[in-house]
């Protein structure tokens, strides 16, 4: 009980007026009293001062030390389904990565401990290498494509047995740009040459827009790069502002099969590797988290169809210090939907070829 400065003064008044006997004991009485008032008035004063500071604001515990959960289990299944990682790394993509239970990754510049942990949590994933060009020069093509063999197996060198293939240049040409195709089929040689040669590090052909090279054209224009790479890459999305993958999908996401059908009339037969996938602009604005999550699951049945093709890598998980529209890493429902994708078709995984013991050379 706390006593105020006016009934202390009052005590001490009626102390001087009682019988000597009983003053010892209303002393000891008010001293306690008066003891007590201190103590609780430095308690209370104490509390604002830690909660009400604007300064040094709430004054909250230490929490108590929590024992580090138990390391992920690696995820074993095999699935076309896939997505990149557009980052170096980092913890909060690990876990949104065992959420989403890829068969295919995709890594642009990752950290080399980053990459090896991917690999250690998904042991038959596929996983595509890529490196970010700030510029992508095709004059001087057989030069250019070497330095960048260079420039990729920088990264790509220690992460052998890590990462499985690597790209090179990404989406460089524009439609009917003859001149440029030519450059690039030049620059794509020198890069597979030396990358896998030198370097013994397996290359992905193209690696081109949806839309950007005529089928026919690949042949025509690319059939040396195609055949010097291991594998061949290209990416697959519906029209800019297409609300779901299948609006015209022969046309646009499932056009690899006309570039396939193309280069296998002419003897050319590489695994296909659909480096990205989605909707172009990401899917808010266009559909649901529920409505792109079925679109990305009928795609991967297609692709099951074909087993030619290695899979697909959505486009894409974010983090620094990359940002974009499609970044899916703020919907951890959408990772949950695509984590629980099940092959509705026999699955056929596209064995590893050695840049060795390539077919069709």
């Amino acid at each position: 009980m706390r006593m105020s400065p006016l009934a202390c003064f009052s005590e001490l008044y009626f102390v001087s007026k009682a019988p000597r006997k009983d003053q010892v004991r209303i002393m000891q009485k008010l001293g306690f009293a008066i003891t007590l008032a201190l103590a609780l008035t430095v308690i209370a004063g104490f509390q604002r001062s830690a909660s009400a500071d604007p300064e040094i604001g709430p004054q909250i515990p230490a929490p108590a030390p929590q024992v580090d959960p138990a390391p992920p289990q690696p995820v074993t299944r095999h699935s076309k389904m896939g997505v990149g990682v557009y980052s170096m790394g980092g913890g909060h993509l690990i876990h949104a990565l065992k959420r989403i239970q890829p068969g295919v990754i995709l890594l642009m510049d990752p950290d080399p401990a980053f990459a090896r942990d991917v690999r250690k949590l998904f042991p038959n994933a596929f996983i595509v290498g890529r490196r970010y060009f700030r510029e992508q020069p095709l004059d001087n093509p057989q030069l250019r494509g070497e330095r960048a063999a260079d420039h990729v197996a920088a990264l790509a060198a220690p992460l052998k047995g890590v990462v499985n293939a690597w790209v090179s240049y990404n989406e460089p040409l524009m439609s009917g740009d003859y001149e440029a195709y030519k450059l690039y089929n030049t620059f794509q040689v020198a890069f597979a040459r030396k990358l896998q040669g030198t370097y013994g590090i397996p290359a992905v052909a193209a690696n081109d827009g949806i839309g950007s090279i005529w089928p026919a054209d690949y042949v025509k224009y690319f059939a040396d790069a195609v055949r010097e790479s291991t594998y061949f890459g290209v990416h697959a999305y519906p029209d800019l502002k297409s609300v779901s993958m299948k609006e015209e999908a022969e046309w646009h996401v499932l056009r690899y099969r006309l570039i396939h059908l193309a280069l296998s009339q002419q003897g050319i037969e590489r695994p296909f590797i659909i480096t990205e996938s989605g909707l172009a602009d990401g899917f808010p604005g266009y559909t649901t988290e529920h409505g792109f999550a079925n679109d990305l699951a009928w795609f991967t049945n297609e692709l099951d169809k074909d087993p030619y093709v290695v899979g697909h890598a959505i486009y894409g998980l974010f983090g620094a210090p990359w940002r974009d529209t499609a970044d899916i890493l703020p919907y951890p429902r959408l990772w949950d939907r695509i984590g629980q994708y099940q092959p509705k078709a026999p699955r056929f995984m596209v064995q590893e070829i050695s840049p060795e013991s390539q077919p069709g050379r």
